[in-house]
């Protein structure tokens, strides 16, 4: 054999293990590529490690055009559902604004994904849940105990179009 055969061998088999450390250690994507490639809106998740998508509550129902996650904000779990914003939005002026005004929306505060509405619905017995309607997607966040306004703010702050 040539000199340079088991050397060479010996680096290629090197370079394939580390190509495969690198694409285990990589961080994964909040949302499982087969949801992704099922949904009819644009995905919004939040793009900072302190508010971790829980990859394992992922769910998407065809049917409904609904993606729901869980994640992690200040402790508390909190529930996303995304679905794409119903053509009544744009059809029907104020339909949106008159909708988040029958939650009982009480504060309101823009990110760069859009304007974020604090509710206490009637249908969720006064609990909080957060409202965005931006960006083709109808997104609802409800959290299992109360956030402060400020937390919100940051949690929302982070949020980012998946592509």
């Amino acid at each position: 054999m040539k000199h340079w055969f088991w050397p060479s061998v010996i680096g290629l088999a090197g370079l394939g293990i580390a190509a495969i450390v690198v694409l285990l250690l990589l961080p994964k994507p909040p949302i499982p590529g087969s949801i992704k490639k099922q949904l009819a809106s644009t995905l919004l998740v939040p793009k900072d490690s302190r508010f971790l998508v829980d990859r394992q509550s992922a769910k998407y129902d065809a049917s409904l055009k609904l993606l729901t996650f869980n994640t992690t904000v200040f402790g508390k779990q909190v529930v996303i559902s995304e679905q794409p914003s119903p053509s009544t939005f744009t059809d029907i002026p104020d339909y949106y604004s008159k909708l988040v005004n029958g939650m009982n929306d009480y504060s309101d505060f823009d990110t760069a994904v859009g304007t974020i509405h604090l509710t206490r619905p009637i249908q969720l017995g006064g609990k909080q849940a957060a409202v965005l309607n931006a960006k083709g997607t109808l997104l609802f966040a409800k959290s299992a105990t109360d956030l402060s306004d400020d937390q919100w703010r940051q949690f929302f702050n982070t949020f980012d179009i998946q592509h």
